[in-house]
């Protein structure tokens, strides 16, 4: 997408991941009503350890995730599309009501979602994959910069400092926290998930 016509030509699109990720080997998957995928992560790690699913009902929150969910599942019983993670788990918990929650995460989730459950014995994590934070990262100065995570934003400033006209964006609340407790606090949120989203911003 950020790759396409929709920037235009002028603009320099510089990607790069501050964080590296390794499978986290399972060996058995804790019985639930539910499964709540969190990320395209927790999807593909979750699935390239050709973990079965069985009968549990399949939710996800974000676009990216919902793309990559379904090549793996046939049915999705509730997909999260709001940019605000926290409305997502208000909703979520209303649909579970009194069944069970199993979240494939990572090692160093927020566990956003989860903790809108009155009932903590009700959910469980599965550690399906690691994260892991880049120790060489190139300092590119750009003039817009754009965190889709957490981890992202944590790795990014623990190196570099914001510098003057800098555009910082955040892929959505978690990652604004985040950006909160690093004491970085005029970034902009897109209003709507996926690149679209954060294309209106650019």
């Amino acid at each position: 997408m950020f790759r396409s016509d929709f920037i235009l030509s002028k603009h320099k699109i510089i990607a790069e991941s501050l964080i590296s990720f390794e499978s986290n080997p399972v060996k058995a998957v804790p019985e639930s009503d539910w499964i709540f995928f969190t990320s395209k992560n927790s999807v593909r790690f979750f699935f390239k350890q050709k973990l079965n699913i069985g009968s549990r009902k399949v939710a996800c929150v974000g676009r990216g995730t919902f793309r990559e969910l379904v090549k793996h599942v046939k049915r999705i019983n509730f997909i999260g599309d709001s940019v605000n993670v926290h409305e997502v788990g208000k909703s979520f918990v209303k649909v579970v009501k009194e069944e069970t929650c199993l979240f494939p995460v990572s090692n160093i989730s927020k566990r956003t979602i989860q903790k809108y459950f009155s009932n903590q014995s009700k959910i469980s994590d599965l550690v399906v994959y690691n994260t892991h934070q880049k120790t060489r990262i190139n300092d590119p100065r750009a003039d817009v910069l754009i965190f889709t995570s957490p981890s992202n934003a944590r790795a990014y400033f623990s190196k570099f400092v914001l510098i003057n006209k800098q555009k910082v964006i955040s892929i959505g609340p978690s990652t604004g926290s985040q950006l909160d407790e690093l004491g970085i606090l005029n970034y902009l949120t897109p209003k709507s998930t996926g690149e679209l989203g954060l294309i209106d911003l650019i």
